[in-house]
């Protein structure tokens, strides 16, 4: 009896599944299927850069250290909780469904993974986890750092830029901050948005879920130790910083090392994150281990569900529900308008304009509910203009529309005249090399170099239209001739920027982070 007993209790359910069973089952699978697609290509394809897949196998790996052990603890109902959270998830699904924001669908994801913690009684087992926690895990296998990055990365990265700029003060008498920019000894150092801390944060997090998942805190101390965790990544980063602006200005301190170059670059922000992780580490405590408790009746067969006919009916009316969903037809609110036609030169510094088709993939990253594009060659130089009202679908930065087509980019910095500007060097799949610039601007003159301050504008202003120019040209060809180019088009299109930037002579070119 105890070896039959031992056999079940791992196991969530027992028999063979009812009718009802079987038709909620099909009606989470019809939800589902196209959020896990989306979900699964966003792992895979290059231009998101998401590392979620990692985070599902570590999801998917607890989940079966738990399932695998002895349920510990009295039965419970965690069914009707899970059905009421498989409704939610239909809702959530059905707004996805209808604005065409694929993110809510995959959020959904997480919500049915909540529900299957219930209905497995995670928490119950000599292996417990928090089903909630888990869920929350599986979130962060969402390409949340790109999203966190347009949407939080400009205020990160002025707070981190004011944080080491206090401290730097403190250190060194010749210090001079303006923004995001820091002068130290000389030396101009740019606080770009790849250093704004968005990805120590999301690790720090990932960290976190999966610690409060295994150790099931208590909800004050998980709040507790929740904002020790958001602490310390600013601190994290704001130290990583400040190291890296003194090594920058005095690199004879640490034998002439460039730590702007691997693995000294990457090895400074590991030792930060570490330093940020001990805290969260040491605040989560012990794991309490529950000790497995055996009764004559198997405390995880789940309550009897009945085959009655109203549970089928309420089944297939689920199953209907969801079918009616995923069938909705997109209707997204944020649209762009795109009736006014967009013109680059006809001619341009000795060469005559030529309009070139934008590829299946260039059309779905720019053109897709209502973005403009046009993207006009100069013999070898290339100039491509975006329009949207809506940059949180249409704007992106070049590093990602590249690589989803096959290009190796690697970003080089920014340039402040004759107007802010990011550069990048992309390497094509055929090996020519290609030096990508963009700039992005508004209609009332706003310019700037990275997509997470065109959403921190726009949300101000969610009416306002923004640009973004692209200027291709081959990697061979001299800065100055590089340069002209750049003026003439910027005089064909009469963009002056009334921003103060510094003065060529200055240091047009930024150490960036």
């Amino acid at each position: 009896m105890d070896i039959q007993f031992k056999k079940h209790s791992y196991l969530p359910f027992r028999g063979y599944p009812s009718s009802y069973q079987l038709l909620m089952g099909l009606g989470m699978l019809l939800l589902a299927i196209e959020p896990i697609g989306w979900l699964t290509n966003s792992w895979l394809e290059p231009a998101h850069d998401s590392k979620g897949g990692w985070v599902f196998l570590l999801c998917a790996g607890l989940f079966l250290w738990s399932i695998r052990s002895p349920i510990s603890a009295a039965a419970n109902q965690p069914h009707k909780k899970a059905i009421l959270l498989l409704i939610v998830t239909a809702f959530t699904r059905g707004f996805g469904q209808v604005f065409a924001v694929n993110v809510l669908g995959a959020v959904a994801l997480a919500i049915d993974v909540y529900a299957i913690g219930l209905l497995t009684r995670l928490s119950d087992r000599k292996n417990s986890l928090s089903p909630g926690w888990l869920a929350i895990l599986f979130a962060f296998s969402l390409p949340l750092e790109r999203i966190l990055q347009r949407l939080i990365g400009f205020g990160l990265q002025h707070l981190s830029a004011d944080g080491a700029c206090t401290v730097l003060q403190s250190l060194f008498a010749n210090v001079k901050c303006a923004g995001i920019r820091i002068l130290l000894a000389g030396r101009d150092v740019l606080v770009d948005l790849p250093c704004s801390g968005v990805k120590s944060l999301m690790l720090l997090c990932i960290l976190y879920a999966a610690l409060m998942c295994v150790f099931r805190l208590t909800l004050p101390r998980s709040l507790m130790v929740g904002i020790v965790t958001l602490a310390s990544a600013l601190l994290a980063n704001i130290i990583r910083i400040v190291c890296l602006s003194i090594f920058i200005a005095f690199p004879e301190k640490i034998g002439g090392i460039n730590v702007m170059a691997q693995p000294w670059h990457d090895l400074i922000g590991l030792f930060c994150l570490t330093l940020a992780a001990l805290p969260l580490a040491l605040l989560s405590g012990r794991r309490q281990l529950h000790q497995a408790i055996i009764v004559g009746q198997p405390d995880n067969q789940a309550p009897v569900i009945s085959n009655s006919k109203t549970k089928t009916l309420l089944a297939l009316g689920f199953v209907s529900f969801a079918a009616v969903i995923v069938s909705l037809p997109r209707q997204p609110l944020d649209i762009s308008d795109n009736r006014t036609a967009l013109n680059l030169p006809v001619f341009l510094a000795g060469q005559f304009g030529q309009t070139v088709a934008l590829n299946e993939q260039e059309q779905d990253y720019f053109t897709q509910f209502g973005g403009t594009a046009l993207k006009v060659r100069y013999g070898d130089n290339s100039a491509m203009l975006i329009r949207s009202n809506s940059p949180l679908r249409h704007l992106h930065a070049p590093d990602e529309c590249l690589r989803g087509l096959g290009f190796d980019v690697k970003y080089q910095g920014i340039q402040y005249q004759p107007l802010p500007t990011a550069i990048y060097i992309t390497t094509a799949p055929d090996g020519l090399q290609w030096r990508v610039a963009v700039t992005f601007y508004s209609q009332q003159g706003q310019f700037t170099t990275n997509i997470s301050e065109v959403v921190w504008r726009w949300l101000q202003d969610p009416h306002s239209t923004w640009y973004a120019l692209q200027r291709i040209t081959p990697v061979s060809t001299p800065d100055a001739s590089v340069q002209e180019w750049d003026s003439a088009l910027f005089a064909a299109l009469d963009l002056t920027s009334t921003n103060h930037y510094p003065n060529p002579k200055e240091n047009s070119n930024v150490k960036s982070h």
